[in-house]
């Protein structure tokens, strides 16, 4: 029994000296002193940011859908927890698209283009790839959204509506934190929406043409790109 108690004795003795010092060693080759780590804690749980940038449009067959041109917006965040954040967003795309009579014959039916500003509105997810914290300042991150996307514009003669359509939106986003009261954000976001001609279109003129043909489908989905750049800023504290 003498000898069991001298063991536990020695290895409680190693164990409070010896070991210590090889953990503490360990810790300091593997891991970064506090002031030097490249990983800095996100503080500020919700924020607002201001953005600006390019529409690019998908194509339609005839134009005349809302087409590509800048845009300004705001969005809305907040932090969920782990990785996760709620936003809700609104943008305005400064859009134009082209107009036609289709009564008229086919050197006559273009009425030239009109502005048709195009307002997306959507509230969705976004994940930080770094978790609650940056890397050397910066956070990349994915997103999905659904909304709506909305344009009322008449053009005289021309019964093409786009009205409000559904949205679905993808993100990825890269964004610049060198501070708590600001950072900077990258955005690349696609989004899906659908575009419907009117019979009108189809319907042949005294030339026995139309603006589409029937080889053209009635109702289609678009693509759309955005690339913004934006400034956030934290809100609340």
């Amino acid at each position: 029994m003498k000898r069991f108690s001298l063991l536990a004795i020695f290895i409680t003795a190693v164990g409070t000296t010896g070991a210590t010092p090889f953990v503490a060693g360990a810790q300091e080759r593997v891991g970064y002193p506090a002031d030097k780590s490249p990983f800095r804690d996100l503080e500020t749980p919700q924020r607002i940011t201001l953005f600006t940038g390019y529409y690019n449009a998908g194509s339609d067959a005839v134009g005349a859908a809302p087409q590509s041109a800048p845009l300004i917006g705001l969005r809305y965040e907040v932090t969920l927890g782990g990785v996760a954040q709620f936003f809700t967003r609104a943008a305005r795309v400064s859009s134009e698209r082209q107009s036609y009579n289709p009564s008229l014959v086919a050197g006559a039916r273009s009425l030239g283009k009109v502005s048709d500003p195009l307002w997306l509105a959507d509230l969705g997810f976004s994940f930080n790839l770094t978790g609650q914290r940056s890397w050397h300042h910066f956070v990349p991150a994915l997103g999905f959204a659904l909304g709506v996307a909305n344009a009322t514009s008449k053009a005289p003669n021309d019964p093409y509506r786009f009205g409000t359509q559904f949205s679905f939106s993808t993100d990825m986003m890269l964004r610049y934190v060198p501070s708590t009261s600001y950072e900077i954000r990258l955005g690349l976001n696609n989004t899906f929406y659908q575009n419907h001609y009117p019979s009108a279109y189809y319907t042949k003129a005294s030339d026995n043409t139309s603006v589409l043909t029937s080889s053209t489908s009635k109702s289609s989905y678009m693509s759309n790109t955005m690339l913004t750049a934006g400034l956030s800023i934290p809100i609340f504290r």
